[in-house]
């Protein structure tokens, strides 16, 4: 035989060479077979793990289905990164959310994760979602910036002007706390009338449904989240509640334009207090007459409201106000000094201060001659 014919010859099945070489063919068929199925049954888990459908029905009885993997995911204002990173990690975008707090504050993000809906992936990676947060939502919605330092009536104003929400609306919700979860405040619910103070003041953005409630629940929210870590043990020695601490805030808020001059104010607040004087701060009387803007008349100066501070001794009621961090940072950790008095020098919000009567008188008179 050939040499070069030899790979092309089969012997006769009947022979034990044919039958072992047929065995072999066989056994070739049945491996290639198998390794499909097998490639098959892989390619098919693959697709149903990448785009996994599940039903749930709903309580009308109607069948929904939906895409695992892609979820949408909405942050609402307010919402610190504590918070931001929990919502994640119960829609399963995230693993941890202590992790994803320990990054956002690597990277000093914690003012800077923007409200809104999202479309987010199950899994992803950490970093990109951060990142996503940080550029803002696919569908951020109209901004809404409330300062420090604005009552409940000046925020409604602010409504009206932006024409998102009634202002009337925020108002009477603002006064119907029992419709709310109020925050606490270093570890103790208020009792309070009003949600004055209680409000916090920051960038908002509303959605195309969003209302007073839900900007009024936002702003609670805000106020736990930012509030949380103040130390709020300092209340007990200063000689005051917690909640009073908001209403000092409030104050200082109204009164301090100056960030330096945050904790002289608290100070003078405190010194006053123990001395049994009566604070004297306008804008407590303001509250009282709703009148923001304009001179105040003799006839504001002496209205009867437990607000005029004027005329009654101790705090007010209730804050005037909502307070940001600092003026409650403030309200917690007052200078330490003997001020009793102040007066506003100029327009750029300087104050004098000192714990002399005289000194006050002659502050006052020079401030009137300028």
């Amino acid at each position: 035989m050939n040499e070069e014919y030899r790979d092309e010859w089969i012997p006769p099945s009947g022979t034990p060479r044919g039958r072992n070489r047929r065995y072999k063919r066989l056994l070739n068929r049945v491996f290639v077979l198998g390794a499909f199925v097998i490639c098959m049954v892989i390619l098919g888990a693959a697709v149903v793990g990448g785009m996994r459908l599940f039903e749930a029905r709903s309580a009308d009885g109607v069948t929904t289905t939906s895409i695992v993997g892609v979820v949408t995911v909405e942050i609402p204002s307010g919402m610190g990164a504590t918070q931001v990173g929990k919502l994640l990690e119960e829609n399963g975008v995230i693993e941890s959310s202590s992790a994803f707090v320990d990054l956002v504050k690597a990277r000093g993000s914690e003012d800077k994760l923007k409200p809104g809906l999202y479309s987010l992936p199950r899994g992803e990676q950490l970093i990109v979602v951060v990142q996503r947060l940080e550029e803002g939502a696919d569908i951020p919605g109209e901004k809404l910036t409330i300062p420090e330092g604005l009552a409940v009536s000046q925020t409604a104003a602010l409504l009206d002007d932006k024409g998102e929400i009634p202002g009337r609306s925020y108002i009477a919700l603002a006064g119907q706390p029992e419709e709310f979860t109020l925050p606490e405040v270093g570890g103790t619910t208020p009792d309070v009338d009003s949600l004055e103070g209680l409000l916090f003041p920051s960038t908002y953005y509303l959605l195309s449904d969003t209302g007073a409630e839900d900007l009024i629940n936002a702003q609670l929210s805000a106020f736990v989240d930012k509030t949380e870590d103040l130390p709020w043990e300092n209340a007990d020695e200063l000689g005051v509640t917690p909640y009073e601490v908001v209403i000092i805030a409030s104050l200082i808020e109204k009164e301090a334009s100056v960030p330096e001059e945050r904790s002289q104010v608290a100070a003078v607040i405190y010194n006053r207090l123990r001395e049994d004087m009566t604070l004297g701060i306008d804008a407590t009387v303001r509250y009282a007459v709703d009148k923001w803007t304009g001179d105040l008349t003799q006839s504001d100066l002496e209205v009867d409201s437990p607000y005029n501070t004027r005329v009654y001794k101790g705090l007010p009621p209730a804050p005037i106000a909502s307070p940001g961090v600092a003026a409650l940072e403030a309200a917690l950790e007052p200078a330490d000094v003997d001020y009793l008095y102040y007066v506003l020098m100029d327009s750029e919000g300087n104050h004098f201060f000192t714990s002399s009567y005289d000194e006050f008188l002659d502050a006052k008179e020079r401030a009137a001659g300028q």
